[in-house]
């Protein structure tokens, strides 16, 4: 019984002077280890951060240029097509401009050629005297009377000529634009293939013919 005390008495004593020694032995070695965990942590994570900033700012730089190009070129492609679009508008107005040259030519070499024809050829009294009834009663029939009359109209064999002339100064554009209206909408104005209007210093000379001018050309 004593000696089994005395091993436990042996045994607690052991305990305690081995704990501090342990403490002591761990103490050290740990706490170094913890202080350069933290310093080396910063010092790693630093050079990351500064290779992703410096990659951002070229990034940035990059796009910064391209948009800058970009624009560069879009403006470019506008400037073009403002020139395009005045090259065609000048084109445009010069073709129409010829288109309406060539046109009032033809129509002044029609006028001359159905003019020329209403003073040469014969007239047909049963033809012309039907037309001229109908001619007559145009400036009443159309409300036109009280602006204009007549200074002539007849019809021949194949071409009707009618000559107007305002009653008053007072006639503006509006009313001879009503007057050309309403000659070529007469229900009568169908039994004619070629048609001549042409301003003069008294007034309006309208030629008619029942026939083509290649056909008027072949018996003239």
């Amino acid at each position: 019984m004593d000696n089994l005390g005395q091993k436990i008495c042996w045994m607690l004593l052991g305990a305690a002077i081995s704990a501090p020694l342990t403490w002591w032995a761990v103490t050290p070695t740990s706490t170094p280890l913890l202080e350069y965990a933290e310093l080396v942590s910063p010092r790693a994570q630093q050079p990351t951060v500064s290779l992703s900033n410096t990659l951002s700012d070229g990034e940035i730089s990059d796009n910064s240029q391209d948009r800058s190009e970009l624009t560069a070129l879009q403006q470019q492609v506008q400037q073009l097509q403002g020139e395009l679009a005045q090259l065609e508008a000048q084109a445009d107005s010069a073709s129409e401009s010829s288109a309406q040259h060539q046109q009032v030519t033809s129509s002044g070499n029609i006028h001359r050629q159905l003019a020329d024809i209403f003073r040469t050829e014969e007239r047909d009294p049963v033809w012309a005297d039907e037309l001229e009834l109908q001619l007559g009663d145009f400036l009443y029939t159309s409300d036109l009377s009280t602006y204009f009359a007549y200074a002539s109209y007849g019809c021949k064999r194949h071409v009707c000529q009618l000559s107007f002339v305002p009653r008053s100064q007072g006639v503006d554009a509006m009313q001879w634009q009503r007057l050309n209206d309403s000659l070529f909408n007469s229900p009568w104005i169908t039994h004619f293939k070629v048609s001549s209007a042409q301003q003069t210093a008294q007034g309006m000379q309208v030629h008619l013919s029942t026939k083509s001018i290649r056909q008027l050309s072949t018996e003239y």
